[in-house]
Formats: structure tokens, C-alpha cells, sequence
């Protein structure tokens, strides 16, 4: 049996999946001690002969099922995965040739509740246009403590636990359809349980996706949907309304600022001049705003009507998604996946 499963949700996103499953097939190791899984949401794009054509040295499992989101993906992954401790990555993450060894040894050292959360930086490849080479123009100053992070880090794209962590705190909530905030649920639920997560820097993966203004709005939207369905169901508290921006003591300033228009007609007018005399600086500021102002059209909606999570448009929860399938509600963490299409081992 496996150690480690890594689990990855996909959809549509075939040319970044091939390119992340090579570098998982060349990491440093006994390959004997992982497999991965490979969790189809509804793909259309050839996704299946992609992968099952792969000649994998590690053991390569491919489970198709409809369109339902990423939590309900990762979740469908998880309850096939063998390995007592499970890794989740993005379909569009290239792991740095250390990064299973690397988490597989906390679990080596540590017995007790713990979960390790990796770095992701953007990919050097991918900083091939205007908008890409705006990223990471400043240091990332969040402090993380290294041996007792906050679970308000948790990023799901590079994060191990062990499944029966994972599974005493009821997995993913599959409501969150759309993207944004079911990892931080997650991992405030797992903290509860008393599992302490290590942030290891070195532990690298690199997003290999070229994002566009236009898709990162529409994720920054569905985020907006998703804050307020977290918020109320973490009782509408004071701490978590001012962290996720959304409180209504805040509300009125956030109006003023991000829905009257007048802010956002400025925003557009000088990001039209940035990109043209290419001030990386300004327009940089000026996508801040923009992607800002797609939260908080997510955000207003979802107070004043409700947030009815299977209603959320599923197109963009993933990297490199292209169509959008109707999606429904999630299954509870103990329903069974539906019916394998391939399973692929070497």
C-alpha cells in the first residue's frame, strides 16, 4: 500500500495536467511509496486519453465523474486514495523535484494530528504577458509561523493531511462549489480537531497557469459568492466578517469604494494608460482595484439575495477550465464516487 496519495481535481485543463503529472512522475524517492490520483470533474477536452496514455513509473489512478466543484472532486479523491496520508495538488502546479519526499517526512517524524502546508510561487514560464508580469512585484510579508501555522493559511493547492484527519473533520464542505475559502473552512475545522499544520517554504510548487484579468475577476467574483455563505456558517461573527471584508460596519465605505462607479471608471481610464506605456507599477494598482471590485459583485448579490451555493457558475473554479457544466449540490463526505471511468497503473 502507498504511503501518500496525491490527489488531484481537474477539468479541462489537459496541457497543464500533463505537465504537472510529468513532474510528479520524475520526484525524488522510491516511487513505490505514492501514487496519484487523478480526480476528472466533468472534463471534455480529451482529459481521460491524455492521462490514461501516460507510461507512469508511479502508480497513476484516473477516476471520471459529472461536473461538481473542486471540494467535491477532492473529496471523491480522497475516499478512492490508499495512502494513510493525503497530498493535494492543482491540476496546474508543477511540483519542484522534492516535494512528496519532503511532506511524506513530517508524517515520518510526527505521529500525532499534523497537517504540512507548501509553498507555491508563480511559474517563471508563465510571465509571458503584461497582466503575468505584474505578479509577485512585491515580497509576500504574511508571516507564517513555521511550526504552529494558522489554519487562515491553509491553501489547498500544495497541503498534506492525514486521511484520517481529513475524514474525522468531515472532508471538504461540498456547498462551496464555486471558488474561494473551502480550504481556510477546512482547515479551521481540522484545527479544531487539534491537528497542527507546519509551513515548510522549501516545500515548492510552481502555479503554471497564465491567468488574464477577465478569468481572475470571474474567480474573484465566485470568492465574493462564497465569503458570505463561510461567514454565515460561522455565525455571522464579528472577527470572521472583518477577515473576509465583509462585515456590515464595513459595508457602507466598501460600497462607496467598489459599486458606485465612479472609482471603477477612474481605475480603467488609467490601467488603459499603464498598459500602453507599460507602467508595470500602476497597472498593478489598478488590477488590485479592478479584481477588488469583481469581490465585492459577488459579495453584495450573495447578501441581499441569499447565497444558493448549487446556483454557482462552476467556469473558472479550476485553472484552464473552458466550459461550464451545470453543476449540483454536493454529496455529503460519506456518499459514495460514482462509478470509475479508468484506472491507469503502471
Amino acid at each position: 500500500m502507498p504511503e501518500l496519495s496525491i490527489i488531484i481535481p481537474t477539468y479541462n485543463n489537459r496541457e497543464a495536467l500533463a505537465k504537472a503529472l510529468q513532474a510528479l512522475f520524475r520526484q525524488r524517492g522510491d516511487p513505490r511509496r505514492y501514487e496519484i490520483v487523478v480526480l476528472d470533474d466533468g472534463s471534455t477536452d480529451g482529459t481521460r486519453d491524455a492521462v490514461t496514455a501516460l507510461a507512469a513509473p508511479v502508480r497513476l489512478r484516473y477516476h471520471w465523474q459529472p461536473n461538481r466543484g473542486r471540494s467535491a472532486a477532492r473529496n471523491a479523491g480522497a475516499r478512492v486514495a490508499a495512502g494513510n496520508v493525503l497530498l493535494f495538488l492543482d491540476s496546474d502546479i508543477v511540483a519542484s523535484p522534492d516535494l512528496v519526499d519532503r511532506h511524506a517526512q513530517y508524517y515520518r517524524r510526527h505521529l500525532g494530528p499534523v497537517g504540512v502546508q507548501g509553498r507555491t510561487v508563480i511559474d517563471p514560464d508563465c510571465k509571458v504577458t503584461f497582466f503575468m508580469n505584474t505578479k509577485e512585484l512585491t515580497p509576500d510579508l504574511t508571516f507564517r509561523r513555521r511550526g504552529n501555522m494558522s489554519p487562515y493559511h491553509v491553501v489547498t493547492r500544495n497541503l498534506s493531511i492525514r486521511a484520517e484527519d481529513f475524514w474525522t473533520a468531515g472532508g471538504f464542505d461540498e456547498q462551496f462549489v464555486g471558488y474561494g475559502w473551502e480550504d481556510i473552512e477546512l482547515g479551521l475545522r481540522l484545527h479544531r480537531n487539534g491537528v497542527r499544520f507546519f509551513y515548510d517554504p522549501g516545500i515548492v510548487g510552481f502555479h503554471a497557469e497564465i491567468e488574464t484579468l477577465e478569468r481572475t475577476r470571474t474567480k474573484r467574483r465566485q470568492s465574493g459568492e462564497s465569503a458570505v455563505y463561510f461567514w454565515r456558517k460561522r455565525g455571522a461573527r464579528l472577527g470572521m466578517g472583518l477577515f473576509l471584508e465583509i462585515h456590515p460596519m464595513l459595508l457602507p465605505l466598501k460600497w462607496l469604494v467598489y459599486r458606485t462607479g465612479y472609482y471603477g471608471r477612474l481605475a480603467r481610464r488609467v490601467l488603459a494608460w499603464a498598459e500602453r506605456t507599460q507602467q508595470v507599477w500602476v497597472a498593478n494598482e489598478c488590477y488590485n482595484y479592478l479584481i477588488w471590485e469583481s469581490y465585492y459583485d459577488g459579495v453584495f448579490p450573495a447578501l441581499r439575495n441569499g447565497f444558493a451555493p448549487a446556483a454557482v457558475d462552476a467556469n473558472a473554479t479550476y485553472p484552464g477550465g473552458t466550459r461550464t457544466h451545470a453543476s449540483t449540490p454536493g454529496a455529503s463526505s460519506g456518499a459514495p464516487l460514482p462509478e470509475t471511468a479508468h484506472t491507469a497503473e503502471p
